[in-house]
């Protein structure tokens, strides 16, 4: 009778290098898949119920015999490459996966229960089951657990080779099985008939096309002629720039004074950052792969820097030197790796070294195709290039402009065409501004003020100040538009504190934002108790502004819809302007006042006008306070910018061409 299977390990064991180490079913899949690839398997089938309830998954490896399963599959740390002296399978010559013996815990993370068969082709089919709750039971108390007898009805056909029947599945495996074949042709550099390894899911071979991306690549780099010839036989659709392809071969010496430092694979880039995003899944990495199999899923994010190129980026770098030594540089999971190793730490400095190359191709290449011919803006771009006449000037006028079509601002394509025409203008009108300031520059050299040159310098400055008042004058009318179509809204009041903060100019055309001077809501409780001792409820006072000019400004919002009498509004004002005093003597490092009191105005904004004597306005003005009200607020700024733009209806050069952007 043949002797039980047993499997005994501690708690801690299954909890950390199985059940809570494996945070995914392509993970776990990722570890079988490697297992047969060790055992030599040429084909491996993995089939996924309907109800997603059981996968199956089976090679025609080796397989093993009664004394080798109990001795390796069910024995935790087996470490192959020490135990067998190799790391090389015995008759194919792969290099070997699996490094720790733990890939098999995984499967604990994924099914309330394992069916095992396997056979290595001389003897009976060996199998046996693990109930994983019957197993952690056992463990708890100490002893080593039985292998229960397998599902006989679920028995496969095994010539040789292992099959694993994953049911009770306790991890969402994804929507479809197009989820899992993605990941698996991702975590996989070994898959086809060149490596003679056939991975089947559901009856779908998995191929390096599986990965989604390899039809979305623009341009490629690559690190070795071989990588070379086998992508750009996938990459299809490789843009031509000046009647070549826009592909390069870099060096793959990580370090040349030691061949065993090197590398290969390739990395690309996409037209467009939004082809990298696909079933829910960031593309947007640069993989290390050793031995054929994901060794550090995205190293691009170590590089350390945010450029926009940066985006654009896909690809696989082969570092088989990672995993061909007596060190073990993998995290437990298999998944990452021990970012402080040496070779780790060479290997992300030569990627920052080849990123830096790839950069300026991709520019490059960049501009020899042009700009995004979706994007509405290039006809007034190419109108404003073609004005500037200086060979040196226009180069970088384009690399500006194609800095910016270039840029990623989000997902949303219509608000990424908007911010872009934003930036477009803005970025003309900046490159004009320096423009001007070498034309400055070259002042002392012109004799003559009726010279062309003389008046062409001021004609550019003239030209730039119309624009930037323009541009100021359209943002505050907007602003007031945005005012006027919630005048009626009840929560009128919060608005207006939220404009007002930002837009103290509805108040006075005259000023501007002092950034780092103002609070809001400003609470003076114990100010105010020093002048009205009865008071308890504080003085809550809106906006609280020094301007430019060092006056302070106080801003109260009453109530829309609400008339409150003048006198009510005459001793607020008093009581204000007391404990803000106050407040600035006992705080004489605030806003840059020194302990000075300085001038204090007030205003406060009222949806309807008080009745007021003319005894009460100057009673008023004598504490340089102005009641406002809010529909006074919008007609008069309106009044005083729409009169500008009237009056300036024949725009600059500079800010007709952008005004089509």
């Amino acid at each position: 009778m043949a002797t039980p299977l047993t499997l005994a390990l501690d708690m801690n064991v299954l909890n950390h290098l199985g059940i809570g180490l494996y945070s995914s079913a392509p993970a776990v899949l990722t570890e079988l898949v490697a297992n047969a690839w060790d055992a030599e398997a040429s084909n491996v089938t993995i089939h996924i119920a309907k109800d997603q309830h059981q996968i199956i998954i089976q090679d025609d490896g080796h397989g093993m015999n009664a004394e080798e399963s109990q001795a390796k599959f069910l024995t935790v740390g087996y470490a192959r490459r020490e135990k067998e002296g190799t790391d090389k399978s015995p008759i194919k010559k792969r290099p070997v996966m699996g490094r720790k013996g733990i890939g098999k815990l995984s499967m604990f993370s994924l099914a309330e229960r394992i069916d095992i068969y396997t056979c290595d082709g001389k003897g009976p089919i060996v199998s046996g089951a693990i109930d994983v709750g019957a197993l952690q039971a056992k463990i708890k108390e100490g002893k080593p657990y039985t292998l229960e007898p397998a599902d006989t009805t679920l028995t496969p056909s095994l010539k040789h080779g292992t099959a694993l029947v994953l049911r009770g599945i306790t991890r969402d495996i994804g929507r479809t099985p197009n989820y899992l074949i993605e990941r698996i042709a991702r975590r996989f550099a070994v898959l086809g008939e060149s490596h003679d390894f056939r991975v089947v899911v559901n009856e779908h071979p998995i191929g390096l096309l599986d990965r989604g991306y390899h039809d979305s690549i623009q341009f490629l780099w690559c690190l070795d002629t071989a990588t070379e010839v086998e992508v750009s036989a996938l990459a299809t659709n490789l843009a031509i720039a000046g009647g070549s392809v826009c592909k390069r071969t870099l060096s793959g010496a990580v370090d040349p004074t030691d061949p065993r430092m090197s590398v290969r694979g390739y990395i690309a880039t996409v037209d467009r950052p939004k082809k990298l995003r696909s079933m829910d899944a960031n593309l947007n990495q640069i993989s290390v792969f050793a031995r054929g199999r994901i060794f550090q899923e995205d190293i691009l994010g170590e590089i350390g820097n945010s450029k926009v190129f940066n985006n654009y980026l896909v690809g696989e770098v082969h570092a088989d030197f990672l995993d061909d030594d007596q060190i073990d540089r993998a995290t437990a999971s298999r998944e990452a790796i021990k970012h402080d190793d040496p070779r780790y730490v060479a290997l992300r400095a030569f990627i920052a070294r080849a990123l830096n190359q790839i950069e300026h191709d991709w520019d490059e290449w960049r501009r020899a195709l042009g700009y995004d011919k979706s994007e509405e803006p290039n006809a007034a771009i190419a109108e404003w290039l073609a004005q500037i006449k200086n060979p040196l000037e226009r180069k970088l006028a384009d690399r500006l402009m194609t800095s910016i079509s270039n840029t990623r601002l989000g997902n949303d394509e219509d608000e990424t065409r908007r911010q872009k025409s934003h930036l477009y203008r803005s970025a003309i009108v900046g490159f004009e501004k320096l423009r001007a300031r070498e034309q400055l520059d070259r002042l002392e050299h012109v004799h003559d003020v009726l010279s062309p040159e003389f008046a062409g310098i001021f004609a550019s400055i003239t030209d730039l100040e119309e624009t930037y008042y323009h541009d100021i004058t359209r943002s505050r009318l907007e602003v007031i538009e945005r005012f006027e179509r919630i005048v009626a809204d009840e929560e009128l009041e919060k608005v207006a504190q939220i404009y007002l903060f930002h837009n103290l100019w509805l108040l006075d055309p005259t000023w501007g934002r002092v950034t780092g001077s103002e609070e809001s809501e400003k609470i003076l409780t114990d100010e105010l108790r020093k002048i009205d001792p009865d008071n308890t409820e504080g003085a809550r006072l809106d906006i609280t502004f020094r301007t430019g000019s060092g006056k302070c400004v106080i801003v109260e919002l009453k109530r829309p819809g609400v008339r409150v009498p003048f006198e009510v509004l005459l001793a607020q004002g008093r009581k204000y302007r007391h404990a803000v005093t106050q407040w600035i003597l006992e705080h004489p490092d605030a806003f840059g006042f020194h302990g000075n009191v300085p001038p204090i105005d007030l205003f406060f904004l009222v949806s309807k006008s008080p009745a007021v004597s003319e005894g009460d306005e100057k009673s008023l003005a004598a504490y340089n306070g102005q009641v406002l009200t809010y529909q006074g607020l919008i007609s008069n700024a309106r009044k005083a910018y729409g009169e500008y733009i009237e009056v300036h209806a024949t725009t600059s050069r500079i800010d007709a061409l952008i005004s089509k952007l």
